[in-house]
C-alpha cells in the first residue's frame, strides 16, 4: 500500500503532513503519529515545525527513502579467553546454542551481533495542496508569565498560542494560518508586558511596586530638588512606647507612578485594562507586540528630574 502524504510548496521550503485533518478535538488529531518522521527527503530528515502533525522540508525531494537496519551474525562469544576448551569454544553461534547449558552461556558468554544499514526506497503518492509565493517565516516567540501552582512561572508564547479566525482555522492548513488575521488575548499582553519589564526595567528610574497575576503597577522615581526629613511612627513596634517614638528619615527621591495595568479577565479594581493586538498576520503582529514593548520601556527608563528653576514644583526630562 502507498503512504500518501500532503505537500505544500512556498518559495521558502516544503511542509508535508500525513494528517487529512484540521479537527483539533478529534481522535486522529490528538493521537495520529506520523510515519515519515524517519525518512529521508533527499537525504536529509524533516523537522517539526510549531503546528501539529505539520513538518518542514528544505524543497520538494526527489528521493525519500528509509533507513533499515539489519542485523547479522548473532552469537555468544567467550568473556574470558583462558576457558577456551573443545567443550567451551571461543564462538557459539545463536543456531548452536541450544546444545549448551543456559547457565554456561549466561556465566562465561556474552551476546554479540552485528548491524548492516541500507537505504530503501519508499513508495510514495505526494499530493501539493498548495502552492504559496512570498512566504514569510518570522519566528513568533515571546516569553510571558503568569500563575502556576500558587506560584509565577515564565512561559513560552509562540505561534500555536495565537488565535485565528474560525474560519480561516477550518478551511486553511495550520502551518499556513501565520499569513492570516490573527490576535494576541488581553491576557497575552498583560503575561508578555509583565516579564518584559520586569527583565528590562532600569532599577535606577523606576521601580515595579505591584507585582500580581492580577495588577502589575511601576512607579518612577524621581530626584527631590532638596532632600526632605520626613517623620513618622513605627505602628508595628512591640510596646507602646516604640509606637508612639517620633522617627526621622531623609528622602532624596519621590515616586509617581508611570505605568498600571490589569487584563480583561480580572478587571482589578482601580487598574487599567490592558488590551488585545490584532494584525493581518503574525508577522504584522509580531512587529505591533515589539513596538509596544520598546516604547514602553523607553518611557518607563527615560531618567527625570525636579525642575531647579521652580525648585522642584515641576518635572523635567533628564535626556
Amino acid at each position: 500500500m502507498k503512504n500518501k502524504i500532503m505537500l505544500i510548496k512556498t518559495d521558502k521550503c516544503c511542509f508535508i503532513s500525513d494528517l487529512y485533518t484540521n479537527k483539533k478535538d478529534s481522535y486522529d488529531y490528538n493521537y495520529h503519529h506520523s510515519a515519515f518522521v524517519n525518512w529521508l527527503f533527499d537525504d536529509k530528515k524533516c523537522t517539526q515545525t510549531w503546528a501539529k502533525h505539520w513538518f518542514r522540508i528544505e524543497k520538494y525531494p526527489e528521493t525519500i527513502t528509509v533507513e533499515c537496519v539489519e542485523t547479522i551474525n548473532k552469537r555468544y562469544e567467550i568473556k574470558d579467553k583462558k576457558y577456551i576448551t573443545d567443550s567451551l569454544p571461543a564462538v557459539i553461534l545463536c543456531a548452536n546454542k541450544n546444545d549448551y547449558d543456559e547457565d554456561v552461556i549466561d556465566s562465561l558468554y556474552e551476546f554479540k551481533k552485528d548491524t548492516i544499514t541500507s537505504q530503501q526506497k519508499v513508495d510514495v503518492e505526494i499530493e501539493t495542496v498548495l502552492e504559496v509565493e512570498n512566504f514569510h517565516e518570522v519566528p513568533f516567540d515571546f516569553v510571558g508569565i503568569h500563575e502556576i501552582n500558587f506560584g509565577d512561572k515564565p512561559y513560552h508564547i509562540t505561534s500555536a498560542d495565537v488565535h485565528h479566525q474560525l474560519i480561516d482555522e477550518i478551511m486553511i492548513p495550520q502551518v499556513l494560518l501565520t499569513e492570516y488575521p490573527c490576535r494576541l488575548t488581553s491576557k497575552q499582553m498583560y503575561d508578555i508586558t509583565r516579564q518584559y519589564v520586569r527583565e528590562h526595567i532600569d532599577k535606577e528610574q523606576a521601580s515595579i511596586t505591584s507585582d500580581y497575576d492580577f495588577c502589575f503597577t511601576v512607579k518612577k522615581i524621581i530626584p527631590l530638588y532638596e532632600p526632605e526629613t520626613l517623620s513618622y511612627h513605627y505602628i508595628f513596634a512591640r510596646t507602646k512606647k516604640e509606637r508612639e517614638k517620633v522617627h526621622f528619615r531623609v528622602a532624596k527621591h519621590k515616586e509617581s507612578t508611570i505605568f498600571e495595568m490589569t487584563d480583561d479577565i480580572n478587571h482589578y479594581s482601580g487598574y487599567s485594562i490592558i488590551e488585545g493586538l490584532t494584525a493581518n498576520s503574525e508577522k504584522e503582529l509580531k512587529e505591533k507586540v515589539d513596538l509596544w514593548l520598546t516604547e514602553l520601556m523607553k518611557k518607563i527608563n527615560k531618567p527625570l528630574c525636579t525642575c531647579d528653576k521652580c525648585k522642584g514644583i515641576g518635572i523635567i526630562d533628564k535626556a
